[in-house]
């Protein structure tokens, strides 16, 4: 199968074998049944990475055009013969135009979600996602827990459960509020799904159409996906090394009726930014004259490794309008599911009710699993390691970045969190970096991705957490290579300064 590549187009190398191999599929040039060259294969004669033609295979799979057999390689799929061009994502059937009517919404582009996908390719190195560190995996914790809790408390464990969550782990829970600061009755906090499922459930009780969102921009993509919802008008509030630019929220909150505030304080996704305590004073004292709730995202907040502990939001409310928002997901159990949300007695009672209807309840079982490992220390001491993987690993990733990038990336490394925040001068795009290093086996995150209005396209997201250290030395280095041959392109560079690139810290 020849196929020809062109580098200094500005179509990816993947799309352009996609589109050259279903070229020749819909031409009858390759037959129904007839295997594909193995992507290793291709690869190696391309010379590109593996990654690249997974990706151009991966899409052609989704048509229809192809399919995989494990153990025998990839074949052109029967399907393709009752297929025309154009491709199948621009075609419409009967059935195809049946179901776009009966739709509530159009789909919107999830270009973070297909990268994330991309990360579970053999051979990828993965900047992209905040995922845990398998080298702490707590799967023998979890297996003599789980051991433990069935022996007590037997079948009930494996039945419906109350809505508002198993009760041993609520009161594990507010122990550890009231440790932070946080006095909540046992009624102010219900379990959920994770933090998603907790946002989906304040969307659901707290906002509608007509409704305005003052959220910070950049932010969780997750976030955004939930709350863009018809007739919903979401206002970006910029962040900096203050946190959230409280003058410029004031000033929205006077001129529109902003029904909640979204905030995540602690290490916020993706700057890494920390709002100081005075901006958390701030917040409150405006949350409280203006009468407007805050939803407070903390889902990183137990990961600091160094600097001062700074309170809740939850903790600094006097007038109950602070939602407070957690997980078990980032401190090693995503897939456990099990997350929390503490509030007045009458919010959670409107989230409970929005859960009972939305699925019942938590799965029973994984809630007293994590009971019995809080309960027990164990949750503490899992606390503790993780900390200080990840403050070894980010130590890992700023040596390299002082090494391989050239001075003029600001790298912010934050205190604690999953990832840090890369800045390029004006003119260089993330993407187009993320375009020549997915050829080179690396992805991360551009900062297109995480903002929902007035994107900015030079800075990025390096997630840290999840990857051994020769592959966040292996990755940085690449990353390092292709920034200084765009600096070059664009007469950008200049010499390494002796202290290597500049820093931040926050």
């Amino acid at each position: 199968m020849l196929l020809t590549l062109d580098s200094s187009l500005h179509k990816p190398l993947y799309v352009q074998i996609r589109d050259q191999i279903r070229e020749r599929i819909m031409a009858g040039a390759i037959k129904v049944g007839e295997r594909l060259e193995p992507s290793r294969e291709l690869a190696k004669r391309l010379g590109v990475h593996r990654t690249t033609v997974g990706n151009a295979y991966a899409e052609l799979e989704a048509e229809g055009l192809i399919q995989g057999t494990v153990g025998r390689g990839t074949f052109v799929s029967p399907l393709a013969s009752q297929l025309k061009s154009p491709p199948p994502r621009a075609r419409r059937s009967t059935n195809d135009f049946f179901w776009d009517g009966l739709f509530v919404e159009e789909p919107r582009d999830d270009a973070l979600g297909r990268l994330m996908a991309s990360a579970f390719q053999p051979g990828v190195i993965s900047f992209a996602a905040s995922h845990a560190s398998l080298e702490l995996s707590p799967v023998d914790l979890v297996r003599r827990a789980t051991d433990r809790v069935l022996r007590r408390e037997g079948a009930r464990l494996l039945q419906y459960g109350p809505s508002d969550g198993y009760p041993p782990l609520k009161r594990y829970l507010q122990s550890q509020l009231r440790r932070d600061g946080i006095p909540a009755e046992l009624d102010e906090i219900l379990i959920t799904n994770g933090c998603q499922q907790s946002l989906d459930l304040l969307r659901r009780s707290l906002v509608t159409a007509g409704d305005t969102v003052a959220c910070e921009n950049p932010t969780y993509p997750g976030l955004t996906r939930v709350f863009d919802s018809p007739g919903v008008r979401m206002i970006g509030v910029p962040v900096g090394a203050e946190g959230m630019d409280l003058d410029l929220l004031q000033a929205v909150i006077e001129q529109s009726k902003v029904k909640l505030i979204m905030t995540s304080p602690n290490f916020q996704n993706p700057t890494g930014r920390v709002m100081p305590l005075a901006t958390r004073q701030r917040l409150c004292e405006l949350a409280t004259r203006f009468q407007t709730p805050v939803a407070e995202d903390d889902i990183y907040g137990a990961l600091r490794y160094h600097g001062r502990e700074l309170p809740p939001l939850k903790s600094l409310d006097t007038a109950g309008l602070v939602i407070y928002l957690n997980s078990f997901s980032k401190v090693g159990f995503p897939g456990l599911r099990v997350g929390w949300i503490v509030a007045s007695r009458r919010v959670i009672e409107r989230l409970r009710a929005a859960k009972q209807r939305a699925d019942l309840h938590t799965n029973l079982l994984g809630q007293a699993v994590l009971e019995e490992l809080g309960r027990g220390g164990w949750l503490d001491k899992l606390l503790r390691r993780t900390r200080k993987l990840y403050e070894h690993k980010l130590g890992v990733l700023r040596g390299a970045a002082e090494q391989h990038f050239p001075p003029e990336a600001v790298c912010v490394y934050p205190q604690g969190g999953m990832s840090a925040w890369v800045e390029l001068p004006a003119g260089l795009d993330a993407a187009e970096l993320l375009v020549k290093a997915q050829d080179r086996g690396v992805i991360f995150a551009p900062s297109q991705y995480f903002y929902f209005q007035q994107p900015q396209h030079n800075a990025f997201r390096l997630c840290f957490t999840a990857l051994p250290d020769h592959q966040i030395e292996r990755g940085v280095t690449i990353l390092g290579e292709l920034l200084k041959a765009a600096m070059r392109k664009n007469g950008k560079g200049r010499e390494k300064s002796a202290a290597g690139a500049n820093v931040a810290l926050v």
